[in-house]
Formats: structure tokens, C-alpha cells, sequence
């Protein structure tokens, strides 16, 4: 079986990132209703069977954006059978005690084949070496597969925000201490 390989993406690899299809299907999507009370607010998370399976495409930065992503060292890559399969974005918190994952994922034909894993695992050895305590992840209310994968390891909803892709999607944060 072939290695995985993680690095920092350099400007040469901003074309081939630039091509990878993120998109992906989801037969869920995740609700969020704040019930207020007197002086107590709740938030009740509810995960909605949806009538049939919904392909949700990937929106896809412009090339000059992630070249900037790349030139900021915010982009780890993994590599698989010699070829780019996945990346995320990586972005640290003005405090320095956080890191942000923004936007990433992995090849459709690559999926289940350990390479999120991979990628998470390398987030967190990289939290490890800058001293960071905690990792938050941003994702679509739609997309549940991957909100699947951080609760499978570990992460908890910690908060959403309307509006908040340039769709106006739903996003929810997962989060998980490190230390």
C-alpha cells in the first residue's frame, strides 16, 4: 500500500489544488434552533434525514486566493500513489492558541482510504509543535460525512454562524482540545 505523504504546499502545487473536486453527497443535514427562556438560552442541534441523497459542490476559492493561503504556509497537503489527493487550510487564531481549519478534504475517488485521518493526524502533530490547545473545524450544515468524521473522533459542536459562506450556508463549528 502506498504512503501518505504531508507537507506544506508551495506555489507550485497552487494549479493542482486549484483542479481538485471537493464536492461531495450527503443524505443529511444538520438544524440548529436556539430556545430562549427567561434568562437561559440552548441551542438544540437535530441532524434531518433529507428525502434523497443531495450532491453539494465544493465552492471553490479563485487561484489568487489560494496562492495567498499558499504563500501564508496555511495549506497542508497530502500526497498519495505520487499525486496531490486532499489538502486543508490552516489558519491560527490571533491569540495563538487555536487553530481554524477553514476549507479542505480529500479527493471523491480517494475517500475511506485513510487519507482524512492522515490529514487530521498531521493538523495535530502540527498543534503539538506551535504550542496550539485547541483545533476548530468550519463546516456545512450539509456536509454531513465530514461532520460525522470529527464526532467519530472526538470533536464536539461548540457554535454556528448564519450566513457565513458566500452561499449564505449554515456554518457549524467542531472542536476538540489538544492538550
Amino acid at each position: 500500500m502506498a504512503e501518505i505523504e504531508l507537507c506544506i504546499a508551495n506555489m507550485s502545487d497552487c494549479p493542482l489544488l486549484a483542479k481538485i473536486n471537493l464536492d461531495f453527497d450527503s443524505d443529511f443535514v444538520w438544524t440548529s434552533q436556539i430556545i430562549e427562556e427567561l434568562d437561559t438560552y440552548s441551542i438544540n442541534l437535530q441532524k434531518i434525514k433529507l428525502p434523497k441523497t443531495i450532491h453539494v459542490p465544493f465552492q471553490a476559492n479563485n487561484i489568487s486566493a489560494l496562492e495567498n493561503m499558499v504563500k501564508r504556509k496555511e495549506v497542508l497537503i497530502a500526497r498519495y500513489e505520487n499525486q496531490i489527493v486532499g489538502f486543508t487550510r490552516i489558519e491560527t487564531d490571533e491569540t495563538g492558541n487555536q487553530f481554524t481549519i477553514k476549507t479542505g478534504g480529500v479527493k471523491p475517488e480517494y475517500r475511506k482510504k485513510g487519507i482524512g485521518s492522515a490529514i487530521l493526524s498531521g493538523i495535530q502533530e502540527m498543534a503539538v509543535q506551535n504550542t496550539i490547545s485547541r483545533l476548530v473545524f468550519t463546516l456545512q450544515a450539509k456536509n454531513d460525512p465530514a461532520i460525522r468524521f470529527l464526532m467519530e473522533r472526538g470533536f464536539q459542536f461548540c457554535g454556528y454562524q448564519e450566513f457565513y459562506f458566500p452561499n449564505y450556508e449554515i456554518a457549524l463549528f467542531f472542536s476538540k482540545n489538544i492538550r
